[in-house]
């Protein structure tokens, strides 16, 4: 699959129009309450709306247990960023013009392959121009390679379309500089092995993993799947991997070749190399004290 190799792949739709336009009218009312230049509707507002078996479909939860033996959401929501804006809508100012990994990714160093994955889907036609997603394959290490060696990747397309990225990749949302206000559905996930940031009330960013679990509370007891992967920690993995195979493994998503050439230059200064390393060193450094932590703690 090209998201080992490109960090982004692209999918079938996972929705039909008449599902995206669903989704829009709740959100438009959700959004008609709040103001700001990104605007979020977290899991349970999703869930209240009367959106949220929608959204959850036999669909989505074959694609996520297909690259994972026992995933755990991580993400869960969807936000719309305000249009004419002139730099990305996240780390604008981290003089990298935007580009960024998710440094709230505990990756283990040990472990090869993809471990941090998300799902975005548009909820709103995308072109250059109405902040497209872009993503980097430069590697992550002590000794990777530099951008210019890189190959570089915009994502445009109708509403509805569907791509996985790697969130440990370098990416970022390109300025949304047209008039229009541009939505997505946002869903993350890893296995459960994979360490998570503890969750804390006083960080902001964390609010909407709280919401995960609220809405996890709400979901049907019997719905042993759809409670594991919103974080139910009292379901035995194996009764979640039985029920997986019986019911939802005759469903999947076909990787798609994009139909226009997705490639773009970047070109980086000397100075961007250099900060990017240095952002790597601290970030690997980080991994390798949790991991010790971990260790220890064993």
């Amino acid at each position: 699959m090209a998201l080992k190799e490109n960090a982004v792949c692209f999918l079938e739709p996972l929705y039909e129009e008449r599902v995206i336009d669903k989704l829009n009218a709740a959100l438009d009312i959700i959004f008609a309450n709040k103001s700001g230049e990104r605007r979020y509707a977290d899991a349970l507002e999703l869930y209240q709306s009367g959106v949220f078996n929608d959204i959850v479909t036999p669909k989505l939860i074959s694609l996520i247990f297909s690259f994972f033996p026992n995933p755990v959401l991580y993400h869960f929501h969807s936000y719309e960023i305000t249009g004419q804006q002139d730099k990305p809508h996240i780390a604008a100012d981290n003089f990298l013009d935007g580009w960024h990994r998710d440094i709230d990714c505990i990756y283990d160093i040990k472990t090869k392959g993809v471990q941090h994955i998300t799902l975005f889907i548009y909820l709103t036609d995308v072109n250059d121009g109405d902040g497209a997603f872009e993503i980097c394959n430069k590697n992550l290490g002590f000794f990777s390679r530099l951008f210019k060696n890189s190959n570089f990747f915009r994502v445009t397309g109708e509403k509805g379309h569907t791509f996985l990225f790697n969130r440990t990749a370098f990416h970022r949302a390109s300025p949304n500089r047209n008039s229009k206000n541009r939505r997505v559905l946002k869903i993350s996930f890893q296995d459960k092995s994979t360490v998570m940031p503890p969750l804390n009330v006083n960080i902001k960013s964390h609010e909407k993993r709280f919401k995960i679990h609220q809405t996890m509370e709400n979901i049907n007891k019997s719905d042993i799947v759809v409670r594991s992967l919103f974080g139910d920690k009292n379901i035995c993995n194996h009764d979640v991997s039985a029920k997986v195979k019986e019911f939802y493994y005759k469903e999947a998503l076909n990787e798609l070749v994009p139909e226009h050439d997705v490639l773009f230059k970047c070109p980086m200064n000397f100075l961007q190399e250099f900060r990017a390393v240095a952002k790597d060193i601290v970030y690997l450094k980080h991994l390798v004290f949790s991991q010790i932590l971990r260790c220890i703690k064993r």
